[in-house]
C-alpha cells in the first residue's frame, strides 16, 4: 500500500470515530459544526479548514480543539498535502498529552505510528503503538474500546507487513475486523464505513502477499462493495490490489482493464498510486507480449518514480521536524536548565534522522540494483537457450594461438559455462586448462581477450550468476543461510562470498534475499 493511502486511512478512521465521546460540554453550535465536518467528504479541505478554524477560535474545550485538528489533518491527507497534515496531527498530539486525555492520545499515537510504518520506519512506529496500547488499557470495556482496539491491531498488522511477517499481519488485520464486528449489532451501519473497508482491504492485501489469490480476491471484492462516500479515494488502492490478483492468476488483460479504469477516473490524481499503476501495467503488457505498451508505461514509471521518492524524503523531514518541535516545546515547558541534556537530545534526534535517511536511500538503491540484476539474469537465461555454433575469431591475434585451437577452446569454455564445474572450490586456471586440454597461457589470453576479464573475475561472475538464478528459481533457497549459499556456489568462506557478491552485483547477499522474498513469484 502507498504511503498516501496507509496514512490517510488511519488518520481518517481515528479522527472520525465517535468524536462526541471525548467532548467536554462544548457550546451547542460548535458541537453541531464539529459533527458537520466529521461527516463531510474529506476532499472538501477548504470548507473543513474554514469551519475547523472557526471552532478552534471559539471553543473553550481543549478536547474539541484536538479533535478538530485531527479532522483537518485527515482532510489534508486526503488531498495528499502530507506536510500540513503532519503539522495538524502533532498539534492534536500536544493538546492530548497536555490534558491527559487517553482517547485523544490513542488516536494521535496510532496515527503517528501508522505514519512511520508507511515510511518503513518500524523502529519509530513501535514506541507510538506501545503508547497507544498503554492508553487503551486505561479505558473501560465497551464499544469505544473495541473500536480503538481494532485500529491498534490494524497498526500492528502494518508493522508486521513491513517486516515480511505476512501470516502475523494477516492475523492482526483479522483481529481488527473482529473487534469492529463485536459492535455490529449495536450499530448496523458499522460495516458500511471506511473503517471496516480498510480492514477488509488489508486482509485481502495480506492474503495476496501470502500467495493466496482466491482468498485475497474475496476480501478485496467485499471491500470494494462497501458503501462509503466520505473517503472515495480508498477504492483506487483496492482496485490496484485486485489487478495484482488477476496478474497472479495470469488474467493479464483483466488486470490491465482494472488498472486502466483507475487512470480513466476523472477524480483520480494521486502520483504515488500512479507510479505503482504504471509499473504494473508495464509488467502485464510484457506478459502478453505487447512490447510497445510495455515500453510506454515503463517509461512513464521511470519518469514519475524519482518525484515520488523525493516526496517521501520530504515527508520524513517534515515528520522529524514536527517531532523535534514537540520535543523542544516539552523541554521549554518544564523550564529545564540542563543545556547539555538538551544538546544531547538534539544530537540523538539528528543522528537518528541521518541514519534513517541513509537507510531509506540504501533500501531504494538496493531495489533499483535488484531490478537490474533480474534483467541481466533474464537476458543470461535467454542467451543460454540460444545455440550459437559459429564462433568467429579475428585473423589478427596478439598471441601465436592457431585459429583452430582458439575456436576449440572457446567452444569448450561455452560448455564449461553451461555446466556447474565452476562451483568446484579447488578450481584454478591450471586445473581448468587440464580439463580443456590446453595450457594456462592460451587459456588466460583467450579469457582476457574474449571475456574482457581475468580468470578469477571470470569464475566469480559465473558463480554469482549461478547462485542468483538458483535463488530465484527455487523458493526454498530464500530460507538458506548465506554460508550455505557460499558453499553451493563454490566459495570457501562466507566473508569472501559476501565481498565478491557485493562487488559484482552492487548489493549484499542479505539485501538480495530480502528483495527476492518480496517478489509475488520466485521464478525468473
Amino acid at each position: 500500500m502507498s504511503f498516501y493511502l496507509k496514512y490517510l486511512l488511519l488518520a481518517t478512521v481515528l479522527f472520525t470515530t465517535y468524536p462526541a465521546i471525548s467532548q467536554r460540554v462544548p457550546p451547542q453550535e460548535l458541537d453541531s459544526l464539529e459533527r458537520v465536518i466529521t461527516r463531510m467528504n474529506k476532499n472538501n479541505t477548504a470548507t473543513i479548514l474554514e469551519i475547523g478554524q472557526y471552532i478552534v477560535a471559539h471553543s473553550t474545550s481543549e478536547t474539541q480543539k484536538a479533535n478538530v485538528y485531527g479532522i483537518i489533518a485527515s482532510s489534508y491527507a486526503a488531498k495528499n498535502d502530507k506536510h500540513k497534515s503532519i503539522d495538524y496531527l502533532f498539534k492534536a498530539k500536544d493538546i492530548a498529552e497536555t490534558i491527559d486525555d487517553p482517547v485523544l492520545m490513542i488516536k494521535c499515537y496510532g496515527t503517528i505510528s501508522s505514519l512511520y510504518a508507511s515510511l518503513k520506519l518500524n523502529e519509530k512506529a513501535k514506541p507510538y503503538l506501545l503508547k497507544a496500547r498503554n492508553q487503551i488499557d486505561r479505558l473501560p470495556e465497551g464499544s469505544q474500546k473495541h473500536v480503538l482496539n481494532a485500529f491498534w491491531y490494524n497498526g500492528s498488522g502494518n508493522i508486521y507487513l513491513n517486516t515480511l511477517a505476512y501470516n502475523k499481519a494477516n492475523e492482526s488485520y483479522k483481529s481488527a475486523a473482529g473487534e469492529f464486528e463485536k459492535i455490529h449489532n449495536r450499530d448496523n451501519n458499522i460495516k458500511n464505513s471506511s473503517h471496516y473497508r480498510t480492514f477488509l482491504y488489508n486482509i485481502g492485501n495480506s492474503y495476496l502477499l501470502l500467495k493466496k489469490p482466491d482468498s485475497s480476491q474475496i476480501f478485496l471484492v467485499k471491500a470494494l462493495a462497501v458503501k462509503d462516500t466520505s473517503n472515495p479515494n480508498i477504492k483506487y488502492d483496492i482496485k490496484k490490489a485486485l489487478a495484482e490478483v488477476y496478474s497472479y492468476k495470469e488474467q493479464y488483460q483483466t488486470a490491465i482493464d482494472t488498472l486502466m479504469s483507475i487512470l480513466q477516473d476523472p477524480n483520480f490524481d494521486i502520483e504515488e498510486i500512479k507510479t505503482d499503476i504504471y509499473l504494473n501495467l508495464s509488467k502485464n503488457y510484457k506478459a502478453i507480449g505487447n512490447d510497445a505498451q510495455y515500453a510506454f508505461y515503463n517509461e512513464k514509471y521511470l519518469t514519475l518514480s524519482p518525484a515520488v521518492k523525493n516526496s517521501d524524503l520530504k515527508t520524513i523531514n517534515t515528520v522529524f521536524d514536527a517531532e523535534q518541535k514537540g520535543l523542544l516545546s516539552s523541554i521549554s515547558k518544564s523550564k529545564s536548565k540542563n543545556k547539555w541534556l538538551l544538546i544531547a537530545i538534539l544530537c540523538i534526534v539528528g543522528v537518528s534522522f541521518l541514519s534513517l535517511v541513509f537507510l531509506f536511500y540504501r533500501r531504494r538503491k538496493d531495489q533499483t540494483l535488484y531490478k537490474t540484476i533480474i534483467e541481466k539474469l533474464e537476458a543470461s537465461i535467454e542467451a543460454k537457450q540460444t545455440i550459437d555454433t559459429n564462433i568467429k575469431i579475428g585473423e589478427e591475434s596478439q598471441q601465436s594461438i592457431p585459429i583452430s585451437v582458439e575456436e576449440e577452446i572457446l567452444e569448450k569454455l561455452k560448455k564449461f559455462e553451461n555446466s556447474q564445474r565452476f562451483t568446484n572450490q579447488k578450481l584454478s586456471i591450471s586445473t581448468l586448462a587440464v580439463q580443456l586440454k590446453t595450457n594456462t597461457t592460451y587459456l588466460s589470453e583467450i579469457i582476457n581477450r574474449h571475456k574482457g576479464k581475468n580468470f578469477n573475475t571470470y569464475i566469480n561472475e559465473l558463480r554469482i550468476t549461478y547462485i542468483c538464478e538458483l535463488i530465484l528459481q527455487n523458493p526454498e533457497y530464500l530460507n538458506y543461510k548465506i554460508s550455505y549459499l557460499a558453499e553451493a556456489s563454490g566459495f570457501k568462506s562466507h566473508s569472501v562470498f559476501a565481498t565478491v557478491f557485493k562487488n559484482i552485483t552492487g548489493i549484499s547477499p542479505s539485501s538480495f534475499l530480502r528483495e527476492a522474498k518480496k517478489r509475488p513469484s520466485s521464478k525468473v
